[in-house]
């Protein structure tokens, strides 16, 4: 093909008043759209560009020179915008030919001018500025008219080196705008997810509230008929109802779920299903957990508390409980229940070690055991804490001191024949008063006509494993003796006769002077050993105020054994039996009739010893009776806490750290006992004796202290760990080593509100998260974390 010259392609002569008829359109004068000098740069730009977005083919390429318009970047960002001007309209003929619509679809740069009648190079006009180019105007700026070569032309053009360069030009232009405007529009993008995510969690949030707020009350969450037709769609439902009449968050949510459910467009996410409430309270326990694990990892030592007990289910749970010194404070802290099928040692050593792996914990770093007396729990050989031990030796057992006194109670009820029968007694009484709604109704009213205006109060049941309960069923029999005699007396009278009246005839006349003397010396003993189980079970419990509050114990028990107390109890008892018109024994029991000695035996040593004379019937009770039963009670109190008859080493371990507490055995002269003692921690738990005693003389020199919880503050006060560090790990030992297992216990008490008859389904997981809220109220809740770890348990549709 012969090569045509650039000039040649704008050597054309065309008629444009003839083009401008054919194609009816005004060519604008240079008078429309120039402005006076004395508007600046940027008003010019903004007026042209205005003007040409009112044409009817603003990318004209003839434009730029009726208005003037230099190439800068707005105007080649409003021609890519627009486009290549590619009219479809009649085109004019010249010479009997005219320029074609279908060569636009084959060359996407191609434009025509309707003005000037020609066609340009989109992608040339506005991308070529380069000094080699300016002269090659053919397809620039003057344009091509001749339709008869126009096809040979566009060929040539498009092989163009300089072509070939504007459009490599155009397309980087392309993209560069492109990605600017994605990136404007990431821009906005990432804003409005943001408050989408903003509001999301504002949603979870309330919902965190209000699930928090239905497991630390144990309230069930879910409702039998949770369906839009139902009254009760169940607790957690309800409450986001009744919250979302005053907060527009929820409003707007719950608003938002019901157009989408109306239009049936994709299903909302709501936040209140059954799994989103299961993975909101699994959220919580786990962030719950993680901040216990920080703490006890944070302590470097714990000790464990473990019991269990049988469900509503009829499932053998056991309750994990992690006891360790943080921040120079004792905590007590639920973990998390476990189902077991048995519970021998070895089911529970496996348990045991299931939990510590589970939580992160580590053997090594566990310091005490605390469990009740149950053979499979405290058995020297096969037992838990046998086979803890074995692991790691500084694991030392402690049996719960509040079963410990439990038990004393138990032993001294058994003291003798006299104790056995009235708590025999005690305890069929309640039976008789309050099996029958009849009988409980009449000796509520014989209550009310002997105590008007005051609170009833009812009998209590006995129990050996509950531990206040002797107390409060011998202050509510104390109080309704009268009203149960009453009772017995007009039941034993019943005319026609009542089914339970021979039951009456026998309970009235079983309530004899040994049984109103039984109760007067019980109810002052376990009103004080009632005080000391409190005492026992309070929270943070250290074995320092243990031991004070058994040897208050021991002390009032000492101080009631003396004639003169027993004599009061004596009287009293005499009183009260003859206002209930009940004798009072004049003869000493088994003195009526004085037998008299075969002569072959008055010279024996053995016949003396066959009975005590006593002088008094007052002298027998208080020798056969009261004096017995408090002797027994001091003396299993001294076995069970003082280690009188144990010997064992564990028992002389625990022991060795009280007198490190003590101010006085290191102020003055050494006591002998306190070195023993220091020399016995030393030896067990590996440490240096000499500075052990060195901190002990000094700290006790510097600083004075009463107990150990006085000790704790001087050392948080004065960065005791810098100062004194044996001391201050024999301390924490101390203060690690459990001492009860009430907290256990409150679980249990727990684990009834939460797993009852009508909630008897709950999974184990569930419900070990369930009874750490319901437990571990005081651990701040942290929001975001908690939504973080819900974020991550399950893939969301929803931004969090």
């Amino acid at each position: 093909m012969p090569s045509t010259s650039i000039a040649e392609e704008g050597d054309i002569e065309t008629d444009e008043a003839a083009t401008n008829a054919a194609t009816g359109s005004v060519r604008p004068t240079d008078t429309d759209v120039v402005l006076s000098e004395d508007h600046n740069e940027e008003e010019q730009i903004d007026h042209i560009m205005s003007k040409l977005a009112a044409l009817q083919y603003p990318t004209d390429p003839t434009h730029i020179h009726t208005f003037k318009i230099k190439r800068n970047d707005r105007y080649v960002s409003m021609c890519c915008n627009v486009g290549p001007c590619q009219p479809d309209i009649p085109y004019p003929k010249t010479e009997g030919r005219s320029f074609q619509k279908q060569w636009f679809s084959a060359n996407v740069w191609l434009e025509y001018s309707p003005t000037a009648n020609s066609m340009h190079c989109f992608s040339c006009r506005l991308f070529l500025s380069d000094e080699k180019y300016k002269s090659r105007t053919a397809w620039t700026t003057d344009g091509i008219r001749k339709w008869s070569t126009a096809l040979e032309k566009i060929k040539q053009h498009s092989s163009a080196e300089m072509h070939m360069t504007s459009m490599v030009r155009w397309i980087n232009f392309q993209k560069k705008a492109l990605q600017s405007a994605f990136d404007v529009s990431d821009v906005k993008g990432v804003e409005v997810r943001e408050r989408e995510r903003q509001t999301n969690k504002e949603i979870l949030t309330r919902l965190i509230d209000l699930t928090v707020y239905l497991a630390r009350q144990g309230q069930a969450f879910r409702g039998h008929d949770e369906s839009e037709s139902t009254d009760n769609r169940g607790n957690f439902r309800e409450l986001v109802n009744v919250f979302s009449r005053y907060d527009s968050v929820l409003k707007m949510h719950l608003e938002k779920i019901a157009t989408v459910k109306a239009t049936k467009t994709r299903p909302q996410v709501s936040l209140l299903s059954n799994r989103s409430q299961n993975d909101i309270i699994a959220a919580l326990g786990t962030y719950i957990r993680k901040e216990i694990q920080r703490e006890i990892k944070e302590a470097e030592m714990y000790s464990i508390l473990l019991d269990e007990t049988s469900d509503v289910s009829h499932k053998e749970q056991v309750s994990f409980v992690v006891r360790y010194f943080h921040h120079m404070q004792i905590k007590e802290r639920f973990i998390e229940v476990c189902n077991v099928d048995t519970t021998t040692g070895q089911e529970l050593e496996n348990t045991v070690f299931l939990l510590l792996q589970k939580n992160g914990l580590e053997m090594k770093n566990m310091y005490g055991q605390g469990y009740d007396g149950a053979a499979n729990m405290s058995g020297m050989y096969k037992g838990l804490q046998a086979r803890i031990r074995a692991h790691n030796e500084k694991a030392l057992y402690v049996h719960c001191k509040a079963h410990c006194l439990n038990l004393v109670l138990v032993e001294a009820s058994k003291s003798s024949k006299h104790f056995v029968t009235f708590f025999n007694l005690v305890e069929k009484l309640y039976a008789f008063c309050s099996g029958s709604p009849k009988r409980h109704a009449a000796l509520v009213k014989f209550q009310e006509s002997l105590f008007p205006g005051q609170r009833v109060m009812e009998l209590q049941q006995l129990s050996d494993t509950r531990w206040a309960c002797r107390e409060k069923a011998l202050k509510a029999l104390q109080r309704n003796l009268k009203a149960i005699l009453m009772l017995l007396d007009d039941i034993s009278d019943s005319d026609p006769p009542n089914l339970a009246q021979g039951d009456a005839q026998m309970y009235r006349n079983a309530i004899n002077f040994m049984f109103i003397l039984c109760m007067e010396i019980t109810t002052p003993v376990f009103e004080v050993t009632a005080l000391a189980s409190d005492s026992l079970q309070e929270e943070g419990l250290d074995h320092s105020t243990a031991y004070k509050v058994i040897d208050g114990v021991l002390h009032t028990l000492q101080t009631m054994r003396s004639e003169e107390k027993f004599g009061e109890i004596f009287r009293c008892a005499s009183e009260k039996a003859e206002s209930f018109n009940i004798p009072v024994p004049t003869v000493v029991p088994g003195q009526e009739r004085k037998r008299k000695v075969p002569v072959r035996f008055q010279h024996s040593t053995t016949v003396s010893q066959v009975g005590a004379q006593f002088e008094s019937v007052e002298a027998y009770f208080r020798s056969g009776v009261y004096f017995t039963f408090l002797d027994i009670m001091t003396g299993e109190l001294n076995r069970r806490f003082k280690g009188d008859n144990t010997g064992s080493p564990t028992a002389r371990i625990i022991q060795s750290f009280q007198p490190l507490t003590v101010h006085a055995n290191w102020v003055g002269p050494p006591n002998p006992e306190a070195i023993e003692a220091v020399h016995i921690l030393c030896e067990f738990y590996g440490e240096d004796e000499d500075q052990l005693k060195t901190e002990l003389k000094v700290f006790h020199s510097s600083f004075s202290s009463k107990d150990l919880r006085e000790i704790f503050l001087i050392l948080r006060e004065n960065n005791g760990q810098m100062i004194f560090p044996a001391f201050v790990k024999m301390i924490q030992i101390y203060a690690t080593l459990p001492v009860t297992t009430a907290t256990v216990e409150r679980s249990f008490s727990k684990l009834k509100i939460i797993k009852n008859k009508l909630r008897s389904l709950c999974g184990e997981e569930r419900l070990s998260d369930l009874l750490l809220l319901a437990i571990e109220k005081d651990v701040e809740i942290n929001y975001n974390e908690v939504i973080n770890i819900y974020k991550d348990m399950a893939p969301r549709r929803m931004l969090l």
